[in-house]
């Protein structure tokens, strides 16, 4: 038998007898709610993502609050606020109750003012959080001040774990990597003016027609820097202990100063390559970055940025970039996909606008070349073994990342699937016809999808109210060993009703999943929908929405 579904059947008989106690708990008489909580808080803001901490979709809040009602009694009209001085106002997040023996998990994601981005250094504030709750005809309020520190535009930490947290290992120690995707700016007209002037040198390639034209494009863009005494500065020696906040310059500021670490030249050829229509990703391993820029055909060619330092054609800089490749592939790596990361939200921040002349007022000229350095250098710049060491492990990282949920969605039954009716006392909906029927055990309705990755439960208790709904599941969650990490409130719909909703984020002994739960009352009746699925799998998200949809009461 399937391991999950009996671990998924006990949770269930787990949830209904949580109800049922809970609800029966109701008959007593009222007693006063006490309140502990614990806050948690980051010791810095990266400025340079500023935009990422208001995005509650990427998860990478500010300040989490634990609320716990240890009384005998309710405490309602609860109210969380929160600020950070000088850089986001007062926001506050309300809760109209919270029983006996109930948590509350509030999650911070401040909308920043883009001020932050004016900062070239590390500038302390505060973040600033008051309570308010009332319970037994009394208002109860308390407040805490954690100091927090609002890095420069520049500043970036390689790791937000704690020493706690951390393996040690390198993944861990570079676990805000992806952030760095902030760092490239394809957009910027200092870097598009820079990419036109190396097209220019290339006799006016267009990059996203044909491979050939990508190469001659690039190889221009690489005349011009190493034309203009581009170079490569080594690190500090302590620059990859991922410990302290590193500087990290801008396309444009590698630009300025025709210079660069490794990191800040890879961002600086990414962003030129992504100007011109290409995709283009940063790879990261121990000690050392570089880009890959994928070409027309999907073919993928590796970088050494840093060669630019010897003052080498891109051809050699492509295969000096192969062998970075192979000795990457041979350890542990990470490909951060640009493109990827910039439609999820991780994207630069606002920057100051330059004067149009500024490069000339930087110094930097076509020194009056001719339009061969494009043809010349790029001809067999993509091919060899850059096409066999960079296409191939380039493309492979694309179909891992990409192309696993277009083939569960088939796979699962997803909505162009044939559907079959369950049809109940109270309530019916639709559901996959290659599926077990659902099976109502009194009081609750269970279905598993085949692979046992997918559940879909709807909960009914006669008398009961949202609240006793949503304590129920919540401590049933804990009683059945399930964590949750996260929660997050909003405003849902079914049957035509808009309901109260909440968003999970749980840990199981089978992994990480997410859950999406409506509570609601119709007809005297308590209800609880709820589905759950492996967390970031979009194809059953949009199944169990798909399900819900179709929810009818009667």
């Amino acid at each position: 038998m399937n391991t999950r579904m009996v671990g998924s059947a006990a949770l269930v008989i787990l949830l209904i007898v949580s109800l049922i106690g809970y609800v029966g708990a109701f008959g007593g008489g009222p007693g006063e709610g006490k309140m502990d909580y614990k806050v948690y808080s980051k010791e810095e803001i990266m400025s340079g993502i500023y935009k990422v901490y208001g995005n509650p979709e990427l998860g990478f809040w500010v300040a989490k609050v634990v609320i716990h009602n240890s009384g005998d009694g309710p405490m309602t009209n609860i109210k969380v606020k929160y600020s950070i001085d000088n850089y986001a106002p007062e926001v506050e997040k309300e809760y109209p109750i919270l029983v006996p023996n109930g948590t509350i998990v509030d999650l911070y994601y401040p909308i920043l003012s883009s001020d932050v981005t004016k900062l070239s250094s590390a500038t302390p504030s505060n973040l600033r959080i008051k309570i308010t709750y009332e319970s037994g005809g009394k208002r109860h309020e308390e407040t805490t001040t954690k100091p927090i520190k609002i890095l420069g535009v520049n500043d970036f930490v390689f790791s937000s774990l704690s020493p706690e947290e951390s393996t040690g290992s390198f993944y861990d120690t570079f676990s805000n990597i992806p952030f760095l995707a902030a760092w490239v700016t394809p957009s910027d007209p200092v870097v598009r003016e820079f990419a036109d002037m190396g097209n220019k040198l290339a006799g006016g390639a267009g990059a996203s027609l044909s491979d050939e034209e990508a190469i001659k494009s690039l190889s221009g863009i690489w005349e011009l820097a190493v034309r203009n005494g581009f170079s490569y500065k080594t690190e500090a020696s302590d620059y990859w202990t991922g410990k302290f906040a590193e500087h990290i310059m801008y396309p444009r500021d590698v630009i300025r100063d025709k210079s660069g670490t490794c990191i800040d030249l890879a961002a600086w050829f990414a962003s030129l390559a992504m100007s011109q229509g290409l995709k283009a990703y940063i790879v990261l391993i121990p000690g050392h970055a570089f880009p890959l820029i994928e070409l027309p055909s999907g073919t993928i060619i590796p970088v050494e940025a840093t060669a630019i330092n010897d003052g080498v054609s891109f051809q050699e800089a492509v295969q000096a970039g192969v062998k970075t490749w192979q000795k990457a592939m041979s350890g542990p790596h990470t490909i951060i996909d640009i493109a990827e990361l910039h439609s999820e939200g991780i994207v630069p921040p606002e920057l100051p606008e330059l004067p149009a002349d500024v490069l000339s007022k930087w110094g930097i000229t076509l020194q009056g070349a001719g339009g061969n350095a494009g043809g010349n250098n790029g001809g067999n710049a993509g091919g060899g073994n850059a096409n066999n060491g960079g296409g191939n492990g380039g493309n492979g990282e694309n179909t891992d990342g990409n192309g696993n949920g277009g083939n569960n969605g088939g796979n699962n039954g997803g909505t162009q699937a044939q559907w079959s009716t369950y049809n109940g006392e109270y309530f019916s909906f639709d559901y996959p016809a290659g599926w077990d029927a659902p099976e109502d055990y009194g009081g609750y309705v269970y279905m598993l999808s085949p692979d046992g990755e997918f559940e879909f439960i709807v909960i009914y208790q006669q008398g009961a109210s949202v609240e006793d709904m949503v304590n129920a599941f919540e401590s049933g969650l804990d009683d059945a060993g399930v964590r949750i990490n996260a929660r997050q409130e909003a405003q849902g719909e079914i049957a035509g009703m808009s309901v109260y909703a909440v968003l999970y984020s749980l840990s199981t002994d089978y992994g990480d999943y997410a859950a999406v739960a409506r509570y609601f009352t119709a007809g005297g009746m308590g209800y609880a929908v709820i589905y759950d699925f492996p967390k970031d799998s979009q194809d059953y998200n949009q199944l169990g929405e798909y399900i819900v949809g179709t929810f009818r009461l009667g």
